[in-house]
């Protein structure tokens, strides 16, 4: 799954997997121009810390995680895939990622080769 610091940018990459969402808590639906505008007064409003991210899965669903270690609170599920199987979490397994910013690391390295964030 692709991270953002935005959800401005995790709409854009979204609406390249899909072309129509609905809130994981309710019925409204979302065309790509109403995601667009709902994300920008979004970030505008309540912009994401530090620690926090939003991922969009490949089949464009968009979540937020506090930080690493969270939960993913599932936010817009595209409506071409109802029946959408979404992790509760962002952990890889098997393959070694940043905590930071998601890239794959390479075996025994010390620091991201994308960002730089020193490894655990």
């Amino acid at each position: 799954m692709d991270r953002f610091g935005s959800l401005s940018e995790a709409a854009q990459l979204a609406m390249t997997r899909c072309t129509s969402w609905k809130f994981s808590t309710s019925d409204e639906t979302y065309d790509p121009a109403s995601l667009a505008s709902i994300a920008k007064t979004h970030d505008e409003e309540n912009p994401a810390d530090e620690d926090s991210f939003y991922l969009v899965s490949p089949e464009g669903a968009i979540g937020f995680a506090e930080d690493s270690d969270a939960a993913i609170d599932w936010l817009f599920l595209p409506l071409d895939a109802p029946d959408l199987d979404l992790p509760a979490t962002d952990k890889p397994s098997g393959s070694r990622f940043c905590s930071r910013c998601g890239a794959p690391t390479a075996p025994g390295a010390r620091f991201c080769g994308r960002c730089g964030n020193k490894l655990a």
